[in-house]
């Protein structure tokens, strides 16, 4: 059985063309402006440049060579997006339609979404080989989006369809076809929008460790030569295939929410029941004690297999004995993390809340910001890191900053779609009773939004863990990303993989608190 709030969506008078063209014109015009004074004031002690200043080094001697790396980046992340994001769509529809098999993929997909990209990366480089090996992280940088915004989808079909389709006779996995998945696809739309970004930003940190050819192999080069120009050059053009990604994912979201409408839902069959509290924990626990030993079976028999030297990746024995001989690094390490993340969080969420809220109000402002937000989104935080560390210092701050960033935008796509998903009847009825537009947000639309903005919180809270490390990685002091550069660099692998190994923990457990969080949220408003 599945709850929705709504099974249309509201299609308001939107701005005239005019507005709708000079809005995004007008905005990008804004964001020149002040880039073009930054550079010419010299701003981070000359680190920004002028847009004439970035452009140079692609019209230049130099144009073949970002062909090649734009060229290269493009198809790493396209085939990462197609098989992460095909992987996550097979796999919450598999989910879907076999209830046994549900929990065990969620907790896989929450592991995949943990993993810690400054630990995978250089480990797939050095198996899967240069050139597959930034195709490999994009695919884990896309999957949890996928799979979670085509898990909400699925569970937002009518309950009056599945009573017509289980009268008829209909199998599980038909409903799943025939009722469940039409309904999916805005969703769908949805998570490949925050996808899209996200495989080129994987993409970027995989060439970043040693790829032959890429963006990410032109960023480090410029930043170790001190080259801003070649930077900004590298940054422009991975940020401009993000927009252009987004931009058609976001005319195919439109075509899908014409087609079937904005309605998100919530699973009665996922929520847990009362009544079973100490059996339903002890089954949990056995559940996932089953698949780490599962795990570290493969990882062992890989090792072996395979004959993998330690210099490469270190057995499990050895990495058991690094956490049990200084367990107090791990565990003042976890706790900086949790602090950086949490700080990203409650800053990532309020200003994704305020720049939701005031898009969806006056059009003309959310066609001036989100040219602005979809740029920063599509900037791979490799590339962003310069430039906060030249503004805010290489300091905590710093760190603060770069997450809140990746936090930002999850929370601002999903709030955007729910002020979207409102009843069109709903907000008509309301209208005639006179309630005005203050009124009709806080009663109508603000319950039909929460359940989409507890979906992104939790997408949010999934990323932040990881990009606290990310950004602990790059110019932290301390915490889990500080902990794994540091014994990395050492060729300290034990160390390095029990810092990542923590990380997985860490951030699968603030999913999971959030996911609660979720599950409530949809169980009030859905």
């Amino acid at each position: 059985m599945v709850t929705t709030i709504a099974s249309g969506v509201r299609q308001p008078a939107g701005p005239g063309r005019v507005t709708r063209i000079a809005a995004p014109v007008l905005g990008v015009a804004v964001v020149i402006g002040v880039w073009t004074v930054g550079g010419r004031a010299d701003w981070a002690g000359g680190f920004v440049v002028t847009p004439s200043e970035a452009i140079a080094p692609l019209v230049g001697d130099s144009t073949d060579l970002y062909v090649r790396a734009t060229r290269a980046t493009v198809w790493a992340a396209f085939r990462g997006l197609l098989i992460g994001g095909g992987l996550a769509f097979l796999a919450a529809l598999v989910a879907a339609a076999v209830p046994a098999l549900r929990n065990s993929i969620i907790r896989l997909a929450a592991i995949a979404n943990a993993a810690p990209w400054v630990a995978i990366a250089p480990c797939l480089l050095i198996v899967l080989g240069r050139e597959r090996g930034p195709v490999a992280v994009a695919a884990i940088a896309v999957f949890f989006f996928v799979f979670v915004a085509t898990s909400v989808g699925l569970s937002s079909a009518p309950p009056a369809s599945h009573d017509v389709a289980t009268s008829l006779g209909s199998s599980r996995a038909r409903r799943v076809w025939s009722v469940q998945l039409p309904a999916a696809w805005p969703s769908v739309t949805d998570g490949l929008k925050l996808a899209a970004p996200a495989s080129l930003a994987g993409a970027v940190f995989g060439e970043w460790y040693g790829a032959e050819r890429g963006l990410g192999v032109l960023l480090i080069t410029s930043m170790q030569g001190g080259r801003a120009e070649r930077l900004w050059a590298a940054s422009l053009l991975s940020a401009a295939c993000g927009l252009a990604a987004y931009g058609l994912l976001a005319a195919v979201r439109w075509a899908a929410v014409r087609r079937f409408g904005a309605a998100i839902g919530a699973e009665a069959s996922v929520r847990p029941r009362r009544g079973r509290g100490p059996r339903s924990l002890a089954i949990e626990v056995g559940a996932i004690a089953a698949l780490v030993g599962v795990l570290v079976l493969a990882w062992w028999a890989w090792i072996e297999a395979a004959d993998v030297s330690p210099i490469v990746v270190p057995r499990p024995s050895a990495v058991l004995d690094d956490v049990l001989g200084a367990p107090g690094d791990y565990l003042s390490a976890t706790a900086q993390t949790l602090w950086t993340a949490a700080i990203a969080r409650t800053i990532g969420t309020a200003f994704g809340l305020t720049a939701a809220r005031v898009a969806s109000r006056y059009e003309l402002v959310a066609g001036m910001t989100v040219p602005f937000v979809i740029l920063l989104a599509a900037t791979p935080l490799v590339a962003l890191f310069p430039l906060f560390a030249r503004v805010l210092g290489y300091n905590p701050t710093t760190v603060w900053a770069l997450a809140s960033v990746l936090v930002f935008y999850p929370v601002f796509v999903f709030t955007r779609s729910g002020v979207g998903a409102a009843s069109a009847s709903t907000l008509d009825v309301a209208h005639a009773l006179g309630a005005d537009r203050s009124t009709r947000f806080r009663k109508v639309i603000l319950p039909s939004a929460i359940p989409h903005v507890a979906s992104g919180f939790r997408i949010a809270c999934g990323s932040a863990v990881l990009a606290a490390v990310v950004g602990e990685s790059l110019i932290g002091r301390e915490g889990l990303g500080v902990e794994f550069a540091f014994a990395y660099r050492l060729l300290e692998l034990p160390r390095a993989f029990g810092a990542a190994i923590f990380v997985v923990i860490t951030s699968v457990l603030t999913f999971a608190a959030a996911g609660v969080l979720e599950r409530r949220a949809h169980e009030r408003w859905t």
